[in-house]
């Protein structure tokens, strides 16, 4: 028989059966999200009103442990990167000694070994525009090919068209060049279309012991639009004949005569042409036919040509207006510049004879300015103050003796 306290187990309240039957479909209900709790929702034993240190302190190391992750993801990141491999470098692909003419007219010079070193830098131009060129491990391409001008590469090089084409030969039968006239279609003057000669395909070898060569996809692709080019006036020939005039130009300004005067990266009129013509093959490579074909100081009309500039510039005040904008002016026609306002300066004080130190000194306190001295600014306070004097000082004779002392003395 059973006893009462355990006829009293058998019997289960109401409440208890509703428990039973909760507990029994607790395995069908999905699993709720366990969210973190905040600290503004939880009151601490050590505070009245602010969470407990327990609290702080388990909040801050859940934060120390996820940036930590991610510091570990991200060196994981970069560390998959591949790292680009360095091209090999042109004496490596490349005995330029070979090229050197022994005797003759050009005995001395680099010979082809001149239009190997430029072809080499226009490569590295346009390899770095086009890094979907190296391979998956990060190695550089065996070879790349590009469209260029024939005409203004020689041009750059101060070459003739038939030493181009002897020098071309030369690196071809190295492997290291390979050129060829690339064609496309134009419509003429009469309106009809035409094959015409866009530019020239240049395979250079950057890879030891390759051999430069085009393929027919070389050929088959489309590289320039002529007449959209010719319509906006890219083209080569413009590009050439505006070197040349800014070219004569400084011939007739004479103002890079003596050594210590000189643009960047040039000492004489001749330099600075090519300088120009090889920053439009830089832009060429990148982007076949984009060149730049105006003027850079066309902009400003202050500075037009020499006639115009003689006719702005007339005196020493227009030259203190003017000297700020050789911070601003085109490194190619820098040089003109200058010329011109020391050729004011001279003509103004009565001193043509020492046109070129004028230009000399303007020139130095250009090269003082971009040092961070104050070159220009002190140049112009002191013929602002030479002007002031000319028109108060009536017993002054000799002007020009004045400002020199002055600025010896600066």
């Amino acid at each position: 028989m059973l006893t009462p306290d355990q006829g009293e187990d058998r019997v289960a309240t109401l409440p208890e059966i509703v428990e039973r039957r909760i507990k029994s479909k607790a395995h069908h209900r999905a699993a709720r999200k366990v969210t973190q709790p905040t600290v503004e929702a939880i009151e601490g034993e050590d505070s009245p009103n602010g969470p407990a240190l327990w609290l702080l302190d388990a909040l801050q190391f859940c934060e120390q442990q996820d940036a930590q992750v991610q510091t570990e993801r991200a060196r994981v990141f970069v560390t998959q990167k591949v790292q680009r491999q360095p091209l090999p470098r042109l004496s490596e692909l490349l005995d330029l000694e070979l090229f050197r003419p022994k005797r003759g007219k050009g005995f001395g010079t680099a010979g082809a070994g001149a239009l190997a070193v430029r072809l080499y830098e226009l490569a590295r131009v346009f390899l770095a525009a086009r890094l979907y060129l190296y391979d998956k491990d990060g190695h550089p391409p065996k070879q790349v090919v590009m469209h260029l001008c024939a005409e203004l590469l020689a041009e750059s090089l101060g070459i003739c068209d038939n030493t181009m084409r002897e020098w071309t030969a030369q690196l071809t039968a190295k492997g290291f060049v390979y050129a060829r006239h690339h064609y496309t279609s134009m419509t003429g003057k009469d309106g009809q279309r035409m094959t015409a000669v866009d530019g020239t395909l240049y395979a250079v070898s950057l890879a030891p012991g390759h051999t430069a060569r085009l393929r027919y996809r070389d050929y088959k692709r489309q590289y320039r639009d002529l007449d959209a080019d010719k319509a906006a006036g890219r083209t080569a020939y413009n590009a050439i004949l505006n070197a040349e005039k800014r070219f004569q130009e400084a011939q007739i300004l004479e103002c890079v005569q003596d050594d210590q005067f000189f643009i960047e990266g040039s000492s004489n009129p001749t330099g600075q042409m090519q300088a120009e013509l090889l920053e439009q093959l830089k832009r060429w490579a990148v982007i076949p036919g984009n060149i730049d074909t105006q003027n850079p100081l066309k902009h400003d009309p202050a500075i037009n040509d020499a006639a115009e500039a003689e006719r702005l510039l007339n005196g020493v005040q227009d030259v203190v207006f003017l000297l700020p904008t050789l911070l601003e002016a085109h490194k190619s026609k820098r040089a003109a510049l200058v010329g011109m306002m020391g050729a004011a300066l001279a003509r103004d004080l009565k001193d043509s004879h020492s046109r070129l130190y004028y230009c000399k000194v303007i020139w130095s306190a250009w090269q003082a300015e971009i040092e961070g001295r104050d070159g220009l600014q002190a140049l112009a306070a002191e013929l602002q103050r030479l002007e002031v004097d000319r028109r108060e000082w009536k017993g002054l004779r000799r002007p020009a003796a004045l400002l020199a002392a002055r600025l010896r003395a600066a």
